[in-house]
């Protein structure tokens, strides 16, 4: 059965880890970092949990955001931190054609290139 998500929900990946967290933690062993990391994933952008900042202009008006979980498993904030990675890596890459190789000896020969001279 095709089920339709809302679109007022955001992602998909938080909605299945809402819908049948609890059932899998209480079934699996989970270590602690992963409880944790989904917790976050949980809470992100939940002003009561991961607090929030308040901006106000002179007018008056005030515009409120949400702090994120920042957790590279968590679908909107992963995403970020990689885009800013990939921005970071290209600026520090020379803006010529190149071409990448890898060299992969056979494993006999291992031993001689792990060797520190």
């Amino acid at each position: 059965m095709i089920e339709t998500i809302e679109a007022s929900r955001h992602g998909t990946l938080k909605r299945i880890i809402e819908d049948h967290w609890e059932v899998f933690a209480a079934t699996h062993h989970t270590r602690d970092v992963v409880r944790e990391n989904v917790e976050k994933v949980l809470r992100c952008g939940d002003p009561e949990h991961m607090g929030y900042s308040r901006y106000q202009c002179e007018c008056g008006h005030t515009h409120t955001v949400a702090h994120t979980c920042k957790s590279r498993f968590c679908n909107s904030c992963g995403k970020v931190m990689t885009d800013t990675w990939m921005e970071k890596t290209q600026e520090r890459l020379v803006n010529v054609p190149h071409h990448h190789v890898v060299f992969s000896p056979p494993s006999e020969l291992w031993l001689l290139f792990r060797c520190e001279p």
